[in-house]
């Protein structure tokens, strides 16, 4: 999902536009249906002059041929993942959602199953083409995860990163809310019965499952009268946080959140985690105009706990394989306040060591100045277990 940090901007804005079309999880048509004419360069480039309903498709049928020729899907997608960034554009910042379908796909052309399925998952950290197809795959397993969610343990925690065992119990709320019929009360008590450590990126899985079908987007179908607004559906909700983390990049994509006045206006009135999570969710929404290091100088301009709940949609991924960067982001904590400033280390801290399989403890955590300041990132990091809540 890059040139590094406009990529997972840019895939951020495409999670809302995967509400128009990923198809159902049957085996898709034939590969030679994609068009032969018009093509452009890079990888599938002949997708990309299409309107975007016939353009999904044939990206989808495109990617899937790619998996399917290649036999192995663990060490297929990383190469995918090199190939997609290299080609920029549409299939970049769309391919963790195109991905969503195809991992669905290819689990029931094979038949896996949750014995199985760590043998498939993308041998890669990449936030885009390889998140994607992981959490498809566990999307395909619902129906059977349903009689007893702590199933996906196993598999989760046998995974060998961090980052992908949070990609694959954020899923696992995806593939619940298939499960269930897309009843996201249900979804949230099986999350659950995952314990508390895993519980909220579960229900961050549900909660984005369920905002997504509001607009019948990959595969799902809107609830009967549903609720569209968060104020009250996540007012329902001890995991407030999660649950509004996705809504406005997935609902209200176009609303412009440049500033920390247009966070705070979107939130007034909301207090405690709901606020919180408003506050977290529209800064997931600035991400679509402000790289990494620009977009935390800009939650500076908030106060107090508004401050650290807008560096939660800061998207940290955007800075993978980038040391410089990754340094860069965590030193614009000491220009905040010292009320907030210990905070921001300690987030960055935490979501950088995820980012880095840990290495940032000491690789970055170790090169800040300030005692305090190393200390605080090294805690976050060493934090970097306990549930994300807010992470893309």
């Amino acid at each position: 999902m890059i040139v590094r940090g406009a990529y997972l901007a840019g895939l951020l804005l495409v999670v809302a536009c995967a509400l128009f079309g990923a198809r159902a999880g049957a085996a898709g048509p034939p590969v030679s249906d994609a068009p032969s004419s018009g093509i452009t360069s890079g990888l599938l480039g002949e997708c990309s002059v299409l309107q975007q309903r016939q353009q999904t498709r044939c990206y989808e049928r495109g990617l899937l041929a790619l998996v399917e020729s290649s036999g192995d899907p663990a060490q297929a997608l990383p190469r995918i993942d090199r190939q997609v960034h290299a080609t920029g554009g549409v299939i970049e910042t769309s391919c963790h959602v195109l991905m969503h379908e195809v991992g669905r796909t290819w689990a029931a052309r094979h038949r896996i199953t949750l014995e199985n399925i760590f043998h498939f998952v993308p041998r890669s950290n990449d936030p885009g083409c390889s998140a994607g197809f992981g959490m498809g795959l566990t999307m395909y397993l619902g129906p059977e995860l349903v009689a007893d969610p702590r199933r996906a343990l196993d598999t989760c925690a046998g995974l060998p990163t961090r980052f992908r065992a949070f990609t694959c119990v954020h899923g696992t709320g995806h593939a619940l809310m298939r499960g269930y019929h897309g009843q996201l009360r249900y979804t949230v008590l099986a999350c659950w019965k995952l314990g508390a450590i895993n519980a909220p990126d579960c229900a961050q899985g549900a909660f984005h499952d369920y905002w997504i079908s509001l607009g019948g987007g990959d595969d799902t179908t809107r609830p009967k009268n549903a609720d569209e607004s968060p104020r009250s559906v996540c007012g329902q909700y001890s995991l407030a946080r999660p649950c509004w983390y996705r809504y406005f990049i997935e609902r209200r994509s176009s609303v412009n959140v440049y500033q920390t006045d247009d966070i705070v206006e979107l939130c007034r009135g909301l207090v405690r985690l709901q606020r919180a999570g408003c506050v977290s969710g529209a800064s997931l929404l600035m991400s679509q105009s402000r790289v990494p290091v620009d977009h935390s100088l800009t939650c500076g301009g908030l106060t107090g706990t508004d401050t650290l709940n807008c560096l939660r949609g800061v998207v940290v991924p955007a800075t993978a394989g980038r040391p410089s960067e990754q340094l860069r982001l965590i030193r614009t904590c000491r220009k905040l306040p010292t009320t907030t400033r210990w905070g921001c280390y300690a987030w960055f801290g935490r979501t950088l060591a995820v980012v880095t399989n840990g290495k940032f403890r000491n690789a970055g955590c170790g090169k800040l100045r300030a005692p305090h300041a190393r200390h605080s990132c090294a805690a976050g990091a060493d934090r970097s277990e306990r549930p994300l809540r807010t992470f893309s």
